[in-house]
């Protein structure tokens, strides 16, 4: 046994509290030969994180005293996110930064309730900003940037003017000082959707494609689109089927065709057509190269980043109506319980008879005027996938499957100033759920085939609740006097069901599903099958969407491989690689979508400062509260705001303001850049409430 496995079987058992370096020494044996190498191993566990030595020189087990490292994944308005090298993901407020910033490696305490304080910063790895010309200064125009910046001369002469937006290098640290140089100049601050590329280019996000990447793409459309016809001649043909699209009204990259037969039997025979976009981004290309650096599409609320160039996700994969395009197709009949009782998956071209929208699909549900014409046969079809849908909706709530009531905001901009001139709740209504219900069922049918083919896939999985979440969430409940029943802290999909369905239409509702969501683990991608927890499904993946997301056209590849060509060459290695990335991808794509949706929402309540609205309190912290508006609009109030405050300390507050509670208050301020909205306490007798003319958000 070597002196560092020595020093950890000692300090990590049981009966060890804490003990000085010499008095460590004393304990193990360590003679005055061997003392250097017991100090160099002590600095080595410290330094991956398995002991903590104290200012006053005492070292503990790291994990028995909850300390880690880990490294700061985005630092947003109120908060950070800090991955921690055993994987799991901690809060951390911006209170508890201690001047760390997003990409340094530190060291942190994780409290009970799942958020965490920086000790200390061990490393920085910020090597790229962005910055505002003013005043000839560089400013980050961000809250709580913890950093000055410096820039030195630099070979190429950039022309400055008041308001450029530049992007920087940082050569070097000098303690609280960025020494950087300019390495262009991405615009001007006024310039229309200024704000969001700046967010973009900070992200690290590749936003453009390349000429020699565009090159290719155009050559790849070009060869493949005359040898078409070859390729047709190996496809089931689909073209005289009924098969339509239904998509937002604004979407361009339509991936997914749905059809609808009634069997003589009776049952359904639901076919999933999905692009064939494998057939045209080939393994080990530049293009799969490419879309595996990118990993998904990123929707932003004014642009979209897609992982293919335009000529394909908008082009020859787009399965726009009455063109001939290729696709992936899985056909499944289904009993009226919702059992698939049979399945096809199978190379096909289709010819789309139909490109609808779920707003006029969901006016035509509704019996009221819809903007399109429908053939007898068309909505005939619809109403049958309606009853489908409800078929398996029904099915689907039967075994667990958890359906989170989440209001997401839909932000109305602009197009001309790139401003928001509105906030609306995103409603999903029949014709969303029925295409969410195919899709969900496509995907589980697909897994399956493969899983029990026992071959290579990729998987997309989530975790139950883990047991220190559980037990906070429980608790939090509790508080509510809703019980979470759960045996020995498993908690089963159903029971997490049966407390949403009892909070259906109650005060507690919103509170309760957003809870929910924040106590869950994050869905993945990896090769092995742990089943979806939030699905309530043994076997699933992605394979409906491969004109944005990289493990779509991965699974889409795979099964031909499999399916078609019975290649079945070992390839676990490019899959756990692929799944890593891609979960990777997904986080930073979901980080820079919330933030841009943040910094639009403080844009917008900027202009209703001075007013109050009424709130729901949705996190209760040692400053102060966390509360969302109406129009989904979050924001904080702190404790000092509340008259008098002086006279009472925070856990006074803390008692008598309780998640889940109404509350009145005013908007006081606003910081865009960071997406921070500040609110003060309104006392309900004396309430001003805001004109909801006037804010016309819904609040």
């Amino acid at each position: 046994m070597d002196m560092k496995e020595k020093i950890v079987e000692y300090i990590s058992s049981s009966s060890y509290s804490k003990e000085s370096i010499e008095e460590l020494s004393l304990s193990l044996n360590v003679d005055a030969l061997s003392f250097k190498e017991f100090v160099k191993a002590i600095n080595e566990l410290e330094d991956d994180g398995t002991c903590y030595v104290t200012s006053k020189g005492y070292v503990h087990y790291a994990r028995k005293i909850n300390i880690f490292l880990g490294v700061i994944k985005s630092y947003r308005k109120y908060s950070s996110i800090c991955e921690l090298n055993d994987g799991r993901t901690v809060t951390i407020y911006n209170e508890n930064m201690k001047n760390a910033y997003v990409n340094d490696y530190v060291r942190v305490h994780v409290n009970k309730d799942d958020s965490a304080e920086v000790i200390d910063v061990l490393s920085h790895n910020l090597w790229e900003v962005v910055a505002t010309y003013k005043g000839k200064e560089f400013v980050v125009e961000e809250n709580r940037f913890p950093y000055e910046i410096y820039v030195k001369n630099s070979k190429k002469t950039f022309h400055l003017v008041e308001g450029h937006v530049v992007r920087l290098k940082v050569v070097k640290y000098d303690d609280m000082t960025l020494i950087c140089e300019i390495v262009e100049i991405i615009g001007h601050k006024n310039d229309p959707g200024m704000d969001i590329l700046k967010c973009i280019i900070k992200s690290g996000v590749k936003y453009t494609f390349d000429e020699k990447l565009l090159d290719y793409t155009n050559k790849v459309v070009d060869d493949l689109s005359r040898s078409l016809n070859d390729e047709l001649a190996k496809r089931k043909d689909l073209t005289k089927e009924l098969i339509v699209t239904i998509d937002g009204l604004d979407a361009k990259d339509l991936d997914d065709a749905i059809s609808l037969k009634i069997n003589e039997n009776g049952n359904y025979l639901l076919g999933v057509h999905i692009a064939d976009v494998s057939h045209f981004v080939t393994k080990d290309s530049i293009l799969d190269k490419e879309a595996f650096t990118r990993g998904t599409s990123i929707y932003l609320v004014d642009r979209v980043i897609p992982m293919l160039p335009h000529a394909l996700c908008n082009g020859i994969c787009s399965l726009n109506q009455d063109e001939i395009h290729l696709t992936m197709t899985c056909f499944m009949e289904i009993d009226h319980q919702g059992n698939v009782i049979d399945y096809e998956i199978a190379p096909s071209f289709i010819k789309s008879k139909a490109r609808l929208d779920y707003d006029d699909v969901n006016a035509l549900f509704d019996n009221k005027p819809t903007r399109l014409s429908y053939s007898k046969e068309i909505k005939e079809m619809l109403f049958n996938m309606k009853i489908l849908s409800s078929i398996l909706s029904k099915k689907m709530k039967e075994r667990g499957y958890i359906e989170l009531n989440i209001d997401e905001a839909k932000i109305i901009i602009n197009e001309k100033n790139n401003k928001v001139i509105d906030i609306k709740k995103r409603v999903t209504s029949t014709a969303e759920k029925l295409i969410e219900n195919f899709m969900i069922l496509a995907n589980e049918t697909v897994a399956s085939h493969i899983f029990y083919m026992q071959l290579p896939f990729i998987y997309r999985v989530h975790a139950p609740i883990m047991s220190e979440k559980l037990m906070a969430l429980t608790s939090t409940l509790k508080e509510m006097n809703i019980i979470l029943p759960s045996k020995q802290n498993n908690l089963t999909a159903s029971s997490i069901q049966k407390v949403l369905e009892k909070v259906k239409g109650s005060d507690y509702e919103f509170v309760v599903n957003n809870l929910m969501l924040r106590s869950m683990s994050k869905a993945i991608y990896s090769t092995e099958n742990i089943g979806h927890f939030g699905l309530a499904s043994s076997c699933y993946t992605h394979f409906t969407s491969p004109i944005r997301r990289y493990p779509d056209l991965i699974v889409h590849r795979f099964l031909k491989k499999y399916l078609v060509e019975q290649n079945y060459q070992d390839e676990t290695s490019f899959l756990i690689q692929a799944a890593d990335n891609s979960s990777v991808n997904e986080r930073k794509a979901m980080s820079l979508q919330r933030e841009v949706e943040d910094m639009k929402k403080a844009e917008y309540m900027t202009n209703y400062i001075g007013l109050c609205f009424e709130g729901i309190i949705t996190g209760v912290m040692d400053f102060g509260v966390f509360v969302q508006l109406k129009n989904t609009c979050e924001g904080l109030m702190r404790f000092d705001t509340i008259y008098g405050a002086y006279e009472y300390n925070y856990s006074y507050f803390q008692k008598q303001f309780k998640i889940g509670q109404k509350i009145m208050v005013k908007v006081v301020s606003t910081n865009i850049s960071s997406g921070e909205i500040n609110f003060s306490y309104v006392k309900q007798n004396g309430k001003k409430k805001g004109n909801s003319s006037n804010a016309k958000a819904n609040h």
